[in-house]
């Protein structure tokens, strides 16, 4: 768990995870917190289905680096955006991250949060050395939200860009 200014994050365990991808606010009932926007379609749900839930199943693998993380606001006792890292840090040290919020909450910080919550958390970890995203060119929200975390822009391949964060 790791606290920042609004929000507590949360790892998803993998009973929380089915929970998740049912879409029926069981989630919500069981960790003691209200309905909010939560939704998950395409593309979250297939990455949870086929990537998350069969890592976390894997007892070698560290399920902090394949599962949902979850920022709840403290003051709503809502859900209000997610996270997840691409895997364990690979040879190099680097570790990649994917975030999102939900449409209704988006332009209120949350993204900013959250990811500068997980980036502090993830530099404290002895084997990363980068944190890398990738956003589309012209999702200029999301690369505010690197940004403002100290993310610089590293390479462009198409559409796509390409950004990290040096420990």
């Amino acid at each position: 768990m790791i606290e920042t200014t609004r929000l507590t994050l949360i790892p998803l365990s993998l009973e929380q995870l089915h929970l998740h991808i049912a879409n029926t606010h069981q989630l919500e009932k069981t960790l003691g917190l209200q309905k909010g926007h939560r939704e998950v379609v395409e593309p979250l749900r297939s990455i949870i289905t086929h990537f998350a839930i069969p890592r976390l199943e894997d007892p070698a693998l560290d399920p902090l680096y394949h599962t949902m993380w979850m920022a709840i606001d403290r003051q709503k006792q809502q859900f209000v955006a997610e996270a997840k890292f691409k895997g364990e840090p690979d040879e190099t040290g680097s570790v990649e991250i994917g975030y999102g919020t939900y449409p209704a909450l988006h332009r209120q910080g949350y993204m900013t949060e959250m990811v500068g919550g997980l980036l502090k958390w993830v530099i404290q970890q002895p084997d990363v050395q980068r944190v890398v995203a990738d956003t589309e060119a012209e999702n200029v929200a999301s690369q505010k939200v690197l940004i403002k975390n100290g993310f610089r822009m590293f390479d462009r391949i198409e559409n796509m860009l390409w950004w990290e964060y040096i420990i």
